[in-house]
């Protein structure tokens, strides 16, 4: 389910990503959620995709947490109770997050050194690395750094079917990044269980 906020480039919160439609001859979950992060972000809106579920009753029997997507936040400090939910929103807004459906865990995630929802500046001939701690269940399949420069949408995949269940690794994947204006990175495993990062944004 897409749920639109806003398309403002002071929103930050353009959509909202879950499972539908499910299709599990795809090799990835809701791509129609995954390519409206893309389209936003070629519109030049720097808007973040958070997770979310429908909950419409709650009972004993429920097997609340087991479908749901979670949003895992990136804080220096464990916030305090007294500060409210204010810590949550700003690391949301910041794009300091990763969305997985509990499988695969991104825990660290950069490019040439800069995080999601900063901006990184690229040196002349596009070189970056991407290095990325995963942390999954299942054997993974593959990995894909996506990228755009306004216009097109580009994807490097890289084969990850080697692994083996229960893993923990820090891959980095060298990719030309030359005349793009943001990437971001999904990793995708056998049960098409993921985990993608948002965006960071490349400047001038």
């Amino acid at each position: 389910m897409l749920t639109i906020s806003s398309l403002s480039p002071k929103s930050n919160f353009g959509a909202a990503w879950k499972n539908i439609p499910a299709d599990l001859s795809e090799p990835s979950l809701s791509r129609r959620g995954l390519d409206l992060i893309d389209d936003m972000a070629n519109c030049e809106l720097k808007n973040h995709v958070i997770a979310e579920a429908d909950i419409f009753t709650m009972e004993p029997q429920n097997e609340t947490y087991a479908h749901l997507n979670v949003n895992y936040l990136q804080f220096d400090n464990l916030p305090e109770y007294s500060q409210g939910w204010q810590p949550v929103l700003d690391v949301m807004k910041q794009g300091k997050f990763f969305v997985s459906t509990g499988e695969i865990l991104l825990p660290t995630f950069s490019v040439n050194g800069k995080g999601a929802g900063e901006t990184l500046t690229l040196p002349a001939d596009g070189k970056a690395s991407v290095v990325v701690n995963v942390d999954w269940t299942f054997p993974l399949t593959f990995a894909e750094v996506i990228s755009g420069d306004g216009k097109q949408v580009f994807r490097d995949r890289i084969d990850l079917t080697k692994t083996r269940p229960f893993g923990k690794q820090t891959f980095t994947f060298n990719v030309n990044l030359k005349g793009r204006t943001w990437v971001r990175l999904e990793v995708w495993d056998a049960a098409v269980n993921g985990a993608f990062t948002q965006q960071v944004w490349l400047g001038e």
